[in-house]
């Protein structure tokens, strides 16, 4: 048979690779040494990015817009201090917030601007004088300025939900930081690269402010915030900066956490198993070298590690440790047979050399469909985590049998083998009965996976920054605090251009902006509603309010285009540079922020739609609206998750399924081979719908990761069955062989596996949790399919041939066949 021979001459060509290999030993070992310390160079210069800045991937229109922004107005997400007290009016606390606001701005580095109720724009009119000044800025002190202060910002729309809360209980100080780093070219109106009115054209020669940079404006930030926080005067800081900072640094201290915990928890199992050190020791040896490597290259590649790429550490521990335990488990059962030390190691390659191949390839593939993902982050796992796997599997094949031979396999004596042989025996017992009664074991799947219907249905997505923080986290507590407070606290920035220099100069468009704003701060979509609006329309009605001996009912608009020219020309030569925050120096193109409360990404899709075609129906033809932020960042973010779901899925099987009818040979019994596979995904999936987990940017990884991983014991078992049926022509005798020579293998890199992803479940984030109770089940249920329903499967598919020997063993401990 064709596939036999090709399986044949494959198994000789690693047979005499284990020659090579064992016979130069030595240079095996210091060639791989001289290639980790090569890759792991790269180490010094890894870096950590859990921003939501850079989910999206270069080139995204979404990006790009709010990347324009950015240029032309600087970040739209500010740093906040959420100040509480008893009473915002009281000398004493405006006292502190004085001092507070002045340390802020002395000591905290790379803000451009600092906003309070300190210095606030206050626009009043004095005769036929328009007065822009900051609100304490002649601060005495005295009970006069204190009532004075208070008629002022209890009068001012402006200052409400923005620098104090409804209930009156909250005021904020916000940071504006720096859009560019201080590494970035020096930059003026003068060069070419820079537009007056749309910002740098050349953001190449750019680079925004650096992780270190902003690292170093929160350490400053706090800092002042402990030496100023007391009672009467709580302060909560919060921010995506901040939630960045705080996810990176749970995510790092848990890593540290998952690498020891899993080293413990694999040489445990691999001891219990076999009761030898060296199974014990070398796997690690080779995976922790390998590891080393692999974060290496990511170094060299200028990726950075990210909230994805944190699971990459124990799944390559795991899948590494997977890899050896087969070349391994066949090499001990050959000196058990009576081989000497090289022989036993080159008959353990010649064994599992191709399927450990094949695994590799399989679970490479899997991770490599995260490549076509839309979210960058995945996309990045898609490089690095295949990299990884080929990089243990190159380990696994010359350093694991070159140590192999460097030290000491004595022959075993008595029950050296720990609990191999009983469980070798149990799981010939489950084997005997799927293949007895393959039918019956048929039918249970199917009743299961239609038990599992109501779990499949209850899939739903999200994509909740929030909630990966536990509920009694500080950040998270202060987050939903301040953002009840001044209901809502998320930027969406919505540009209107005009088409025309001075367009914004029109009383009509200024009157539809203003429609527009109400309707906005009216709708409610969701749990998303509107607290704040701000415009140019403000600044305008402010004015003019200003100029009308500061009577309330002139906040309006003007009627004439020439008297909004002159007045925003008075203010313009007031000094303040307030409008360069609403609008380009030509008046063309007008900024409006909404401040909406937190939801998850999956809210503000639709609430977005719905402001975009308001806006556009209110604002009608001649003007051009592009909506960006944070919201509208989240928001893409979520819309991308069904298609990078749908894409990675497809790619997984694309890739993973040529290669099992490749290994098998037969196109019915790959195709059928893949059965077992999808099992474990369908059914995580529906535990995902039962446990109301959604289907967010880190449980997207599972069912590629899942597909890839589930596969390696479908092809250790496929890959001997075949052998064994082709031998003996009965496919229930080979089922039996099958388990006798990888079932103890397949059950130790299983419980690996899966106690390595259970391992997450201790991680200080629900993100990592959740992932760690999915896969972790997913890694079982697909054992179970390959001891359960692949044999019943192959046996009813091939049948037994006419010449083949009846005589089947009756269950017990299974005899080792040659391999």
């Amino acid at each position: 048979m064709a596939s036999r021979s090709i399986r044949a001459r494959t198994e000789r060509a690693f047979a005499r690779w284990g020659h090579l290999v064992v016979g130069h030993r030595g240079s095996a070992i210091v060639l791989s040494l001289v290639l980790t310390l090569l890759l792991g160079s790269g180490l010094l210069r890894l870096t950590a990015d859990f921003s939501n800045d850079n989910f999206l991937r270069t080139g995204d229109e979404t990006q790009k817009v709010y990347d324009a922004f950015r240029a032309r107005y600087g970040d739209s997400e500010r740093l906040m201090v959420g100040i509480e007290t008893p009473q915002v009016f009281d000398l004493d606390f405006l006292d502190r917030l004085r001092a507070f606001h002045a340390d802020v701005e002395a000591e905290v580095p790379y803000a451009s601007e600092v906003l309070s109720l300190v210095n606030v724009r206050s626009t009043r009119g004095r005769g036929d004088q328009l007065i822009v000044d900051e609100l304490m800025e002649d601060w005495a002190g005295t009970a006069t300025d204190l009532a004075r202060f208070e008629t002022r910002v209890r009068g001012n729309p402006l200052y409400h939900n923005t620098l104090l809360s409804s209930d009156g209980v909250f005021t904020a100080l916000t940071i504006k930081l720096d859009t560019y780093s201080s590494l970035a070219i020096e930059t003026d109106a003068s060069d070419e690269s820079f537009d007056v009115d749309t910002g740098f054209e050349d953001e190449e020669a750019l680079s925004y402010l650096t992780k270190a940079e902003i690292a170093e404006t929160l350490h400053g930030l706090r800092a002042v915030i402990e030496r100023h926080d007391g009672p009467g005067f709580r302060l909560y800081l919060v921010g995506g900066k901040v939630m960045g900072a705080r996810l990176e640094s749970i995510a790092l201290s848990d890593t540290v956490r998952f690498a020891v915990l899993g080293i413990a928890a694999i040489a445990a199992f691999l001891w219990i198993l076999v009761r030898r050190v060296s199974a014990a020791v070398l796997p690690l040896v080779v995976v922790l070298l390998s590891g080393v490597a692999t974060f290496g290259a990511m170094a060299h590649l200028g990726l950075p590690f990210t909230s994805v790429t944190q699971i990459l550490p124990i799944f390559l521990l795991a899948v590494g440790t997977c890899d050896a335990v087969h070349i391994l488990s066949m090499a001990y059962q050959r000196r058990a047979a009576g081989d000497d030390r090289d022989t036993a190691i080159v008959a353990a390659l010649e064994h599992s050399g191709l399927p450990v191949v094949l695994t590799s390839l399989t679970t490479a593939g899997g991770l490599a469909s995260f490549v076509a993902a839309e979210i960058a982050p995945v996309a990045q796992l898609g490089v690095i985590a295949p990299l990884g796997v080929l990089i243990a599997l190159g380990y696994s094949l010359v350093l694991l049998p070159a140590l192999l031979a460097a030290v000491p396999m004595h022959a075993p004596r008595g029950n050296s083998q720990g609990v191999a042989g009983p469980v070798t025996a149990t799981l010939t017992r489950i084997a005997d009965l799927s293949t007895r009664r393959p039918v019956a074991v048929l039918v249970a799947t199917a009743v299961v996976l239609v038990l599992a219907i109501p779990g499949i249905r209850q899939i739903h997505f999200g994509n909740d920054a929030l909630s990966l923080l536990f509920e009694d986290d500080p950040l998270r507590l202060a987050i939903e605090r301040i953002d009840r407070a001044f209901e809502g606290t998320t930027p969406v920035e919505i540009l209107i251009d005009t088409g025309a220099e001075n367009g914004l100069y029109d009383p009509e468009l200024l009157g539809r902006i203003e429609t527009a704003i109400a309707f906005a701060t009216a709708l409610r979509v969701g749990p998303v509603t509107v607290g704040k609006a701000i415009s140019i329309v403000d600044i305008v009605k402010e004015i003019n309010q200003a100029l009308h001996a500061n009577r309330a009912e002139h906040f309006a608009l003007p009627e004439g285009r020439a008297l909004i020219a002159q007045e925003l020309l008075l203010f313009e030569n007031s000094g303040s540079d307030d409008l360069e925050d609403v609008t380009g120096s030509l008046f063309r193109e007008g900024r409006v922020t909404l401040h909406v409360s937190y939801a998850d990404g999956m809210h503000y899709l639709p609430f977005l739609e719905a402001i975009e075609a308001g806006f556009r129906e209110i604002l009608g033809e001649g003007t051009d609206i592009q909506i960006t932020g944070d919201a509208a960042l989240s928001s893409r973010t979520f819309s991308l998750l069904n298609t990078s779901l749908v894409r990675s899925y497809a790619l997984a099987l694309l890739i993973i399924t040529p290669l099992m009818v490749l290994l098998i040979g037969d196109l019915r019994l790959g195709l059928l081979s893949m059965i077992p596979n999808l099992i474990p995904v369908y059914l995580t999936l529906a535990l995902m719908g039962w446990l109301g987990i959604a289907m967010s940017i880190s449980t997207l990884l599972i069912g590629s990761l899942v597909i890839g991983v589930a596969v390696d014991d479908t092809i250790h078992f496929m890959h001997k069955f075949m052998g064994y049926r082709e031998e003996t022509g009965d496919p229930r005798e080979a089922v039996r062989r099958t388990i006798a020579t990888t079932g103890t293998a397949l059950l130790t890199t299983s419980l690996v596996l899966a106690t390595s992803f259970f391992i997450f479940v201790t991680a200080h984030f629900y993100a990592l949790v959740y992932f760690g109770i999915l896969a972790g089940f997913a890694t079982i249920v697909a054992f179970l399919a390959d001891v359960l329903t692949a044999p019943a499967l192959m046996v009813l598919a091939s049948p037994r041939s006419p010449g083949a020997n009846r005589r089947i063993p009756s269950s017990g401990a299974a005899r080792v066949p040659p391999p």
